[in-house]
């Protein structure tokens, strides 16, 4: 079905306006069917080759940032003026303005609040200079284009429509372009887009047959005609256009002659191809959004009690005012008659009403937006400081790139995390493999325990993807070991069965593999002595321990996630006729006789492989008789020009060939997969940790979130291709802890539990990605397996739409809208009462039915269901996709959102959660540009939450808190006072003395509460990740805990002024005749709030330092001070008359004195009782940790104990455990069943591209020099 409508272009802040057309759009987003031009723009773009253009078309400058030079002063402050504080505080400035109503001048608000909004203006305009400043990287990167009859290098921002660009090998696509030409044959090129879409595998793309021989200078200047294409949009997989050349019939351009920004260009010398699309008009572009603005939660509670207090100061003003209306009928003017009242305004209540507002405004403490501002800014750059985020091998620290955040690191329980190149990194390395019965490659001390620090060393590159180590295998060949045919039988399948195509740069030979699995295992075979040299068309040439052997290369037999092995019909030097295939070890075992030999002993090896954490998969062969061989030739003649169903009946025939029965099966390989598999099929705390040519986790992902580490309760999450809906402390103990290790340990153990209450414990984020990223999905998660592995309660998981009927009878229906219903209905009912509840489940999708779980009927259903489980999972899914989902749970559910990710493909649910986390990976710096916090690794994401966040919260609350506490204490007492004044308006204190209460005497305790305060040591906060459910639950800043302070203050207020009062009510008059006026007892009230408030400080210092004991005593006796001085000011100085002498006469009063010791201790001996008592009744965690710091007693040996009873030491103890290695018994019966299951092995190709994996191979003539360009 399509539709007309007109595309709405959606820019990033600064971007270029360009121009928008209408187009029409698929209905199925995610098919790779081509949109067709609208009818009525059918040549909406058309683009001039080697000629100006006659339209001008959007630049190639991109923006990410949050503001322009036009658009900074509005939208900053729209984004001040929303917050509550400062609202209030223009208002306050505004009516300050009315003659004779301010009781405090006109300017004492608008110039602070003036001062407040510069400052953090400032912060805006640095933090927004650094995403200008990655901008300009990016713009700036440079490219060749043909200009004016030469090769010229600009850089990206120059780029335009219409120009021929020129990109090699490893470069990043400026701008979306059609393929003209390149290096490899047939205008072949590789590309990698997980920038794009988070795919790794490489993808062939391919120019038309039209343009492939234009190469040389003369024949691409001499290039002529136009191009016509649709408008630009954001549909990854689709483009239409047409390609008319002078004296030429047109062409047809597809999605497969188009390469798009941001895309890497791989395993191809160099690429020319015709700038369509540049700027914000590209497909990436396209599907970003622009940066928002983002608001903390504690922000938010913030200004909702700043309302609320704002209420009650409007009641307290209108209470006062009432009170001077009564006061001013009492005392007319003849009764008091010395007040001289006449023509005074006091008398009008309306006028009472402002000037009381006015009196009371400090309530809300103004300086509290400068404190935050300089607090999380320093808070900031601790994160930027942090050695331990600091990536030396990339020379990559931490960046905050955005400051208003810090707390919200400290509470987030929904993890989005994208996964390739954020929990892995792309690395496979070849480890172990089994040969004949006999297991080869190990670490150097098999008899010791090892822990994840034992796998520390990874290399980052996969240039030298091997890392074999054991001298034996050769050995056993030099000797003529009884196996030593077996091995080279089985090194030379590793050297021959692959499409791999060899290049060599001066002495050294690179091997340029579609897949890093593919590469890792002819790099093992190559640091073997089994060196893969050459190809051409017919023939795989091989170097075998220095003997040069040419292999004829009869048939490719395709790998597809269907099938889980590919095969290769060669020819060998001595002219037998022999087919090798590689595969998943249950596709393989199935094709063996029933006598061939170490079938169980392999089984059991690759049970102990899979434990390690590394990926297996099984190689073997058959030697074929020439006549069974040219019959199935026949045939596969015959299906190859099949014109419907093709692709299947090709399968069938490559299963005819292949069902020929092995008679030997010894040659096993228990690879061990690289990055993006490592870890797939153990818990989060095996990543990386045992990985041969498998997927080396980001960072090691050591002790990261997904390890386990973030347990009992603190982040829940999804990974999609990523997304994890992974979990909190609690709930990645429950799956990662040891207890839980043994369960889903062996490879044979996967396709056992997948019933409900075992699903979850393996498939949590961190989990499934082993086994459900994109490029696992079809093999064991894929609609198509869904009914074999789960009842109908599960399938829904996982089940594309066109599954559904053959599970549960109501979707057989031929609508995939409806049939996702019915699939949704029926989960949601089978999990009953657990609904809405966290089941030991895991959801697994695919983008395809997402995209209809995510319409408007079903939402709900899917969030419900979604939440019901531990773990999502999300397949292939668009960028769009993505930040849809983080949305919804945005949107429907109380918490807070994190989004992680490294690619293009993240910016929008990076963008769109609560919080975003860019990792700084080889994907570009898009991710990191649009995020806000970014870091190298993502292990480095657990002290992120964990410490940084954890702290930043708790300092800021109570940097919050203990700023309304100190303004609530001193400027209610002015409503104490207008009792005693008869609500006049009469201040109580000096006046630059309330002015300078917030800006210096009481300044210093809310920085070292903000910037230096942590509740406990940063080692136990990492080992104890149950202290970040407190931050996570706002245990520490809510409703109930903030008006506690301000009744607390409030209590303290009345102490503070009514007991001096009281005491000093009958004094007599001094020695020299004066009498204790009213600035005399605000002097001493004022004193006794300076020490009260500073000591409270110091209750509420967990962690003391140098700068902590500076501001609590340095305070009071800055304030000291500061009124000796002051009081000796006049008249010298002609400031402040009404003080002269008052320190003096304080000083000498033995009431002052009495009471600077009674009154301070009487409210803070409330305090200091309130928390004895709660401790001694019900001490928390955090609370018992601190008092063992405080003891310096290793809280690793007290017994600590959570919510539950549970030992917290024991588990910390069996976590150690679980990443120490417990060898696998090989001869164990129990071990060796369950062949029918895969242990997670799968080529990560690009099936059914553009050209198949045999045209790839008979290609090539490597013996040849390429040409150039």
């Amino acid at each position: 079905m399509y539709f007309n409508r007109r595309s709405k272009k959606i820019h990033s802040e600064g971007g270029p306006s360009c121009s928008s057309a209408g187009y029409h759009k698929a209905d199925d987003e995610m098919s790779g069917t081509t949109s067709q031009a609208d009818p009525t723009d059918a040549t909406a773009r058309t683009i001039l080759l080697n000629q100006p253009q006659n339209t001008k078309f959007c630049d190639n400058h991109v923006s990410t940032t949050k503001y322009g030079v036009l658009t900074f002063l509005p939208r900053f402050l729209y984004e001040q003026i929303r917050r509550a504080a400062n609202a209030f505080f223009l208002f306050i400035a505004l009516m300050q303005q009315i003659p004779d109503v301010s009781p405090t001048g006109r300017y004492t608000t608008l110039v602070p609040l003036i001062f407040i909004l510069t400052v953090a203006g400032i912060k805006e305009i640095i933090e927004d200079y650094q995403r200008h400043k990655a901008d300009n990287t990016v713009n700036k990167k440079k490219t060749t284009v043909l200009r004016n009859g030469a090769w010229q290098t600009v850089i990206w921002k120059q780029v335009a429509v219409g120009d021929i660009v020129k990109v090699t090998n490893g470069q990043h696509l400026p701008a979306d372009m059609v393929i003209v030409s390149s290096s490899e044959p047939q205008a072949m090129c590789y590309t990698e887009t997980s920038n794009l879409d988070g795919e790794t595998n490489l993808k062939i793309r391919q120019g038309l047959p039209l343009t492939a021989s234009l190469q040389s200078l003369e024949e691409l200047m001499g290039l002529s005609g136009r191009l016509e294409c649709e408008e630009p949009n954001r549909h990854l997989y689709d483009f239409t256009g047409t390609l008319y050349l002078d004296n030429q019939n047109a062409v047809p351009l597809g999605p497969d002659q188009v390469l798009l920004r941001g895309a890497q260009l791989r395993n191809t010398q160099w690429v020319v191809g015709i700038i369509v699309y540049t700027g914000h008009d590209s497909k990436l572009m396209q599907n970003s959004t622009k940066a928002p603005l983002k608001r903390s939660n504690v922000e938010r509670v913030t200004n909702v009690q700043i309302l609320v207090l704002f209420c009650i100061l409007l009641v307290m003003a209108l209470v006062s005012s009432i009170g001077a209306s009564i006061w001013n009928k009492q005392h007319t003017e003849e009764a008091c008659w010395y007040l001289s009242r006449a023509g005074d305004i006091s008398t009008n209540f309306w006028y009472n009403l402002l000037t009381f507002i006015i009196l009371y405004n400090n309530l809300i403490p103004i300086s509290l937006l400068v404190t935050l501002e300089v607090v999380k800014f320093t808070q900031a750059l601790f994160i930027n400081w942090d050695v331990e985020m600091y990536y030396a091998e990339t020379d990559t620290p931490a960046m905050a790139r955005t400051s208003n955040l810090n707390e919200e690191l400290g509470q987030v329980k929904y993890l989005f995390s994208d996964k390739t190149g954020t929990l892995t990194c792309n690395v496979m390395h070849f480890k172990k493999c089994t040969i004949a019965g006999i297991t080869y490659g190990h670490f150097p001390d098999l008899d010791v325990d090892r822990s994840i620090e034992d796998f520390s060393p990874l290399p980052s590159s996969s240039l030298n993807s091997t890392e074999f180590d054991d001298p034996t295998l050769i050995q056993n060949i030099e000797k003529n070991h009884p196996t030593s045919a077996q091995i080279c039988e089985f090194l030379t399948m590793m050297a021959v069965c692959h499409t791999v195509v060899p290049e060599r740069e001066e002495d050294q030979l690179i091997y340029q593999a579609s897949s890093p699995d593919e590469g890792a295992l002819v790099k093992g075979a190559k640091g073997l002595g089994f060196v893969f040299t050459a190809r051409t068309p017919g023939s795989v040439i091989m170097e075998a321990r220095g003997k040069e052997k040419s292999f004829e290369l009869l048939n490719v037999l395709e790998f597809s996630s269907n099938r889980k092995r590919m095969s290769v019909v060669v020819r060998t030097p001595d002219g037998k006729l022999r087919l090798y295939c590689k595969g998943a070890d249950n596709v393989i075992f199935e094709r063996l006789t029933d006598s061939s030999q170490y079938k169980e002993l392999t089984m059991a090896h690759l049970e102990q492989f899979a434990t390690e954490g590394l990926r297996t998969l099984c190689f073997t062969y058959v030697d074929l008789e020439e006549g069974v061989y040219q019959e199935w030739l026949k045939e596969y003649t015959r299906i190859s020009t099949i014109i419907k169903d093709r692709a299947q009946k090709l399968e069938d025939c490559y299963e005819l060939l292949e069902k020929v029965r092995v008679k030997t099966g010894p040659e096993r390989c228990g690879e061990r997969t690289g990055p993006e598999r490592c870890g797939e099929r153990t818990g989060p705390e095996r990543y990386g940790e045992r990985t041969g040519p498998e997927d080396r986790s980001r960072g090691r992902v050591r002790r990261g979130v997904v390890r386990g580490r973030v347990r009992r309760g603190v982040v829940r999450g999804r990974v999609r291709r990523g997304v994890v809906r992974r979990t909190g402390p609690e709930r990645c103990g429950e799956r990662t802890g040891p207890e839980r290790c043994g369960e889903r340990k062996g490879p044979e153990r996967c396709g056992e539990r997948t019933g409900p209450e075992r699903c979850g414990e393996k498939t949590g984020p961190e989990r499934c990605g082993e086994r459900t990223g994109p490029e696992r999905c079809g093999e064991r998660t894929g609609p198509e397996r869904c009914g074999e592995r789960t009842g109908p309660e599960r399938c829904g998981e996982r089940t594309g739409p066109e599954r559904c009927g053959e599970r549960t009878g109501p979707e057989r229906c031929a609508c995939p809208l409806q049939a996702t219903r019915a699939t949704l209905t029926a989960h949601c009912m089978s999990l009953g009462d657990s609904l809405g509840k966290e089941n030991e489940l895991a959801l697994i999708i695919d983008g395809q039915t997402l995209k209809y779980a995510l319409s408007f009927e079903l939402r709900q259903a899917f969030l419900d269901l979604a939440l019901s489980c531990k773990a999502v999972i999300c397949c292939r899914v668009s960028p769009l996709q993505k930040s849809e989902i983080v949305d919804m749970v945005k949107k429907h559910v109380k918490a807070i959102t994190l989004a992680i990710g490294d690619g293009a493909n993240d910016v929008g649910m990076i963008q769109t959660a609560h919080v975003g986390v860019g990792i700084s990976g080889n994907e570009g710096m898009q991710a990191t540009n649009s995020s806000d916090y970014s870091i190298a690794q993502f292990s480095y994401l657990e002290k992120l939450l964990l410490v940084h966040g954890a702290w930043s919260y708790n300092r800021v609350t109570k940097c919050i808190l203990y700023c309304f506490y100190k303004n609530v204490v001193l400027y209610i007492i002015e409503l104490w006072f207008a009792f005693v004044n008869g609500f006049s308006g009469q201040i109580l204190f000096e006046r630059w003395c309330i002015g300078l209460y917030n800006v210096i005497f009481t300044a210093l305790p809310p920085f070292t509460l903000g910037i230096f305060d942590r509740p406990c040591s940063q080692q136990n906060m990492l080992r104890f990740p149950q202290l970040y459910s407190i931050t996570q639950n706002a245990e520490g800043f809510n409703t109930k805990v903030f008006w506690g302070h301000c009744i607390n203050a409030l209590i303290h207020s009345i102490i503070l002024f009514w007991f001096p009062l009281k005491v000093l009510e009958h004094d007599s008059p001094f020695n020299n005749g004066h009498g204790t006026d009213y600035l005399f007892v605000g002097n001493i009230v004022y004193t006794y709030v300076v020490v009260t408030v500073c000591l409270k400080a110091g209750m509420e210092t967990t962690a003391w330092t140098r700068f902590s004991h500076l501001a609590v005593w340095g305070s009071m006796i800055l304030w000291v001070l500061f009124f000796t001085v002051y009081s000796a000011f006049w008249p010298s100085i002609p400031i402040a008359p009404d003080m002269q002498g008052q320190a003096d006469r304080v000083m000498h009063c033995w009431h002052f004195w009495l009471g600077l010791v009674l009154v301070p201790a009487a409210c803070l001996l409330k305090d200091f009782a309130w928390n004895a008592g709660r401790r001694t009744v019900k001490k928390s965690l955090l609370e018992e940790v601190q008092e063992l710091e405080a003891r310096a007693v290793d809280p690793g040996a007290a017994v600590l104990r959570d919510a539950s009873g549970r030992s917290l030491n024991e588990r910390a103890h069996l976590l150690t455990r679980v990443f120490r290695k417990t060898p696998s018994n090989v001869g164990c019966k129990n071990s060796v069943q369950q062949s029918n299951v895969s242990h997670g092995y799968a080529f990560s190709q690009e099936e059914h591209g553009v050209v198949s994996q045999s045209q790839v191979c008979r290609s090539y003539n490597t013996t040849r020099q390429r040409p150039s360009v």
